[in-house]
């Protein structure tokens, strides 16, 4: 077997080498940051970069086991628990409104410590439930990637070097639902509520980003059929 013990960035590199070395092997996921215990620990997906962008080699491959202790997170800087941060909001946007108010009722990270079981429960049950009926990404897994494309796209645009995954999602999340309001299809005010509660844990509404550079990640996500692509859009807030 495999066992996974960091971050998501060790979670993909090892889950990578688990489902390619003798065409597979058992998986363990030892997740010890946020965003790797709310998201990418569950679910299957293992990858690495390539030049030519994020996570565009790798397979699915399910963990056997994964350990969560979220004691761990009292070591992590602030800005690396941020990041984890972005990924429990968006489960809040896409899926449970209540959940979202309930973070914005938290004191910052204090506040969601207190609470730490339960939103690490409450995302691994959203998480899984979605994987359980769409593992391979084709229907309904794609509402995960609510703020995620243009999120790469900002994250391919300064080479992974100046934003982190969450400060890219937040700020893709904020523009998601700015685009949304516009197409008419998310409510407005939609945008600003994301935004004032991604702030609070010192997320980016907006990061500048080329439109030449974001046409081009835009094309190489992997949520891309032919010329067209997907982008995921709120009914309203939770939905």
């Amino acid at each position: 077997a495999v066992a996974a013990l960091g971050g998501g960035m060790v979670g993909d590199l090892a889950g990578f080498a688990a489902a390619t070395i003798l065409r597979g092997v058992p998986l363990i996921q030892i997740p010890t940051t946020l965003l790797s215990q709310v998201d990418s620990s569950v679910g299957g997906k293992v990858a690495i970069d390539l030049k030519a962008g994020k996570n565009l080699a790798g397979a699915f491959w399910q963990p056997k086991l994964v350990l969560i202790d979220p004691d761990v997170l009292d070591s992590l800087p602030n800005v690396t628990f941020a990041d984890g941060m972005a990924e429990v909001i968006k489960y809040g946007c896409i899926a449970d409104r209540t959940f979202f108010r309930q973070l914005n009722q938290c004191d910052g990270r204090t506040g969601v410590m207190e609470q730490i079981e339960q939103v690490l429960r409450t995302c691994c049950g959203m998480k899984a439930d979605v994987v359980i009926r769409d593992e391979r990404d084709t229907g309904l897994r794609m509402l995960l990637n609510f703020g995620h494309t243009l999120g790469h796209a900002y994250e391919k645009a300064y080479h992974y070097e100046t934003y982190t995954h969450g400060q890219a999602v937040a700020a893709g999340m904020n523009w998601a639902a700015r685009l949304g309001a516009a197409a008419g299809v998310t409510p407005a005010g939609t945008a600003q509520a994301i935004t004032a509660l991604t702030e609070k844990f010192g997320l980016p509404a907006d990061i500048p980003c080329p439109w030449n550079i974001m046409a081009e990640a835009v094309g190489l996500d992997k949520k891309r059929s032919g010329d067209s692509i997907t982008l995921i859009f709120l009914s309203q807030l939770g939905t």
